[in-house]
Formats: structure tokens, sequence, C-alpha cells
């Protein structure tokens, strides 16, 4: 039985049952604060691990110029350009997304993007089996001039560890084993995630749902993580100065950077 989870599948459950305009509208709402929505109208934006590709449709919806998405694994694709389709109704007068299967890692895929005003790598590069070398590879296609670099990354905590090994288990259990799971963790995460917060779990942010949320949380293998200065560390150094960073309401979640690739003046 194969260790990596096929988020694709878990990505058409949540289409089916869950994306509609309201998911929509948060998700735009949620990409125009975290980058500012006079950064994406007329420029163009690439979303690395576009998943159900619903912000690669808010980044069309903010005004960007051109949009394009990616994902390994085919059914995502197929999912990202039916949620076109499913929301048509809502969308704005927009520059339709284009989507294509692909790899962060593939060199030869890569070349054929060429560079984008945005790269868009929320929650994903964790997941490649070489997160750094994944960071370094999107963050290549961030265009020379005024270009952004927006990643999510898992925060390193202590339970890290013990996570990735739930994880493990997790893939390599059959389908009964999987539900019972998710069930029992849904409850456990739920407890835990009202207890950290003092807020309803179930009230997303993002466009996202509660319980997708935990079957991609439990599934998510391959499965990394990293400090914050960590990823600061590494990331400068290509070229970049840092911006912001938004970080998780738990200490498992994802830290969210905003880099800007910098220009004539060196980067601090």
């Amino acid at each position: 039985m194969s260790l990596s989870f096929n988020f694709g599948r878990n990505w058409e459950a949540f289409s089916a049952a869950k994306l509609d305009a309201r998911r929509l509208h948060d998700a735009t709402r949620s990409l125009q604060e975290l980058i500012g929505a006079g950064n994406i109208e007329g420029r163009s934006f690439l979303d690395v691990g576009c998943g159900s590709g619903l912000f690669s449709i808010a980044a069309a919806q903010c005004k960007a110029a051109r949009v394009v998405g990616f994902d390994v694994n085919p059914t995502a694709i197929e999912v990202s350009q039916k949620n076109v389709v499913r929301l048509a109704d809502q969308l704005d007068r927009i520059a339709e997304p284009h989507f294509r299967v692909g790899d962060v890692l593939d060199d030869v895929f890569l070349a054929q993007l060429g560079t984008f005003d945005i790269v868009y790598a929320w929650g994903t590069l964790h997941h490649t089996g070489a997160m750094w070398k994944a960071v370094r590879k999107a963050a290549s296609l961030v265009k020379a001039e005024n270009g952004m670099f927006v990643v999510a990354i898992y925060n390193h905590h202590w339970t890290s560890p013990i996570w990735k090994q739930i994880k493990r288990f997790y893939n390599l259990s059959p389908c009964p084993v999987r539900w019972l799971l998710n069930y029992l963790f849904g409850a456990l995460i739920y407890v835990a995630k009202w207890a950290i917060t003092h807020r309803n779990p179930l009230n997303k942010e993002r466009g996202m749902d509660f319980w997708y949320d935990v079957i991609d949380w439990l599934g998510g293998y391959p499965y990394e993580y990293a400090r914050v200065a960590d990823i600061v560390r590494f990331v400068q150094p290509l070229g970049f100065q840092l911006e912001q960073i938004v970080r998780p309401s738990v200490s498992t979640g994802c830290n969210e950077f905003v880099f800007r690739r910098c220009n004539s003046s060196p980067c601090i």
C-alpha cells in the first residue's frame, strides 16, 4: 500500500460536498488579506499544488492577468477544471485559470512554466518528500522584478515527529481503519482547537472545511515541517526579503510567509 496520500480524492470529495459561492468569497478575501488586492490585480499568479483550484480561481477573481495552477495529482487537476465550471455563475468576467499536471521537483516541467509575478505555495511543499528542494525550485519561478513568493509550511512542534508516525500508520492502514481514525482524531482535534482558540473549529478560514481538513491532516504524507527562523534563513539568500509572517492559531499549523524579490538593493 502506498505511503503517499491521495490529496486529489479528498479535494474531489470536498468540492462535491462543500464548495460554493461563500467559500470562494472566503478564499478570495483571505488571499487579498495575505497578499494585498493591489499586489494581485494585473499580475501573473502561479498556484503551486493547486489542489481543488480554489485559490487559482480566487486569484482570477482578484483580477490577476494570468493564472496557472499545477498539481502532481491528476485528480486534483480534473477537480480544479470542474470547479471553474461549478463556480461559473459566481465568477466575475475574469481570465480563466489554466491548470496543468506537473511536479515542482521536475526541472523540465518548471522550465516550461517560465516565471510569475506571484508564486503561491500554500501548504503544499512540505508534502513533496523533499521540502527544502521544493522551496528552492518554487522560489526560482518568481520574477526578478518585484516578484512575490508566498509560502506556508507546517510549524516545527515537539509533537511533529509523533504526527509523522501517525500519518505513516494512517496511509498504511486499510480503509475501515482510516475512517475510524478520521472520527477519533476528528473529535480530538475539535476539542483541542476549541480549547486553544476559544472559537468554534467548524468556522473555518480560507474557504476550507473542518472535516476535510481533518482527513487532509491525518493523511498528509509525505510530511515535513520547519521553524520560522529556518524558513527565513533559507529563503532570504535566494534573493528575497521578508515582508510578513502570519503564525498559526494552533502550534502544529502552517506559518505563512510573504517574501518579495530583492531588486538592485541588497537583501537584509
